[in-house]
């Protein structure tokens, strides 16, 4: 009771949820239960925002900083970002709709190579990300920090795929009409910008 459900990071909820400790998972199924979004609202969502697109132009200068906010800790443009998430110089950034279905809905499509894993250690860790190597002997891990965690065969207790995207919902909520279409405006440009 001295922390809100809604404060519990969605991963973390999902973990403790999946916990094979008889205390926790339980407990946790009922205090952190899995919100069912609605179909019909992702594409609500997503109609509003190609609305807001559509009403004006956006400035990638100004949307640099929005990118660097919301999506440069996991995600790299042109050289800039970070390694959790799929390099997006290469994404088919000039196709609106599914850009704007992989950002509002992430776990509609993840892209090959980005599951979510979660994985229990026999010494009692919990970790989760994406597989960057995996065979008969080693397997690496990719955490949301970025950091690549090595694990022997032998150290793996469970391995369990999530079923979703590392990538959270939402990363557009708060964004006034403006900041949104210089978002946009960035994510869609050709080639790097500098200033």
């Amino acid at each position: 009771g001295k922390v809100r459900a809604v404060a519990v990071p969605d991963d973390v909820a999902s973990r403790l949820r999946r916990s094979k400790d008889a205390a926790v998972g339980p407990l946790a199924a009922r205090l952190l239960p899995e919100a069912a979004p609605v179909a019909a609202e992702f594409q609500r969502r997503i109609d509003d925002v190609n609305a807001i697109l559509k009403a004006g132009p956006g400035n990638p200068y100004s949307g640099e900083a929005t990118f660097t906010a919301r999506c440069a800790s996991c995600h790299k443009l042109f050289f800039k970002g970070g390694n959790v998430g799929p390099d997006l110089t290469s994404y088919q950034r000039d196709n609106l709709g599914t850009m704007l279905l992989s950002i509002v809905n992430p776990n509609a499509e993840i892209r090959e190579g980005y599951q979510y894993y979660s994985v229990e250690t026999t010494d009692g860790r919990s970790l989760s990300g994406f597989f960057v190597d995996r065979d008969n002997q080693i397997t690496v891990l990719r955490g949301l920090g970025g950091e690549n965690i090595t694990l022997r065969a032998s150290e793996i207790k469970d391995l369990q795929a999530m079923g979703r995207s590392l990538m959270p919902a939402g990363l557009l909520e708060g964004l006034d009409d403006q900041p949104l279409r210089d978002l946009f405006a960035y994510l869609r440009i050709s080639q790097p910008i500098s200033r």
